[in-house]
């Protein structure tokens, strides 16, 4: 595997750990608000109240999926998947806003994709790859 492609593969990864992270803090951030309001009490029938803890399950649940994907990317671009260039840059161009922790990964992630090396790894588009990179096996 390429360096470049190693690299593309690290930074995908480490934005999905971030994003399972961020999943994590925003669970526990507004289900602690639901609880500090009070489960079982008369401010509870709040609608602020009830609004907190689906907007949190809701917001923990999407960033949780962002970085599964993340995750399943990254998997595929070790194996050489077509599919996975395409996620790949998808994921790399919604990371360029998150400043600046995101768009430095995200423009690392780009230039490993964007790059010469990327044209071989992932096939042309006939399909064919070269033989200096074989697809590894058993990963």
């Amino acid at each position: 595997m390429p360096d470049s492609i190693k690299t593309t593969r690290i930074c995908l990864v480490v934005a999905a750990g971030l994003e399972i992270a961020t999943a994590a803090l925003i669970l526990f951030i507004f289900l602690s608000g639901a609880v500090l309001v009070g489960w079982g009490t008369e401010r509870a029938e709040l609608l602020g109240s009830a609004l907190l803890g689906a907007t949190g399950i809701t917001l923990a649940v999407l960033f949780a999926a962002y970085g599964v994907f993340g995750l399943f990317t990254a998997a595929g671009i070790a194996k050489g998947r077509p599919w996975s260039r395409i996620a790949g840059f998808v994921l790399a161009a919604l990371l360029l806003p998150a400043v600046p922790v995101g768009t430095v990964i995200g423009i690392f992630a780009l230039k490993g994709l964007l790059g010469p090396d990327a044209r071989a790894w992932f096939g042309t588009p006939n399909g064919t790859r070269p033989a200096s990179y074989p697809p590894p096996t058993g990963v």
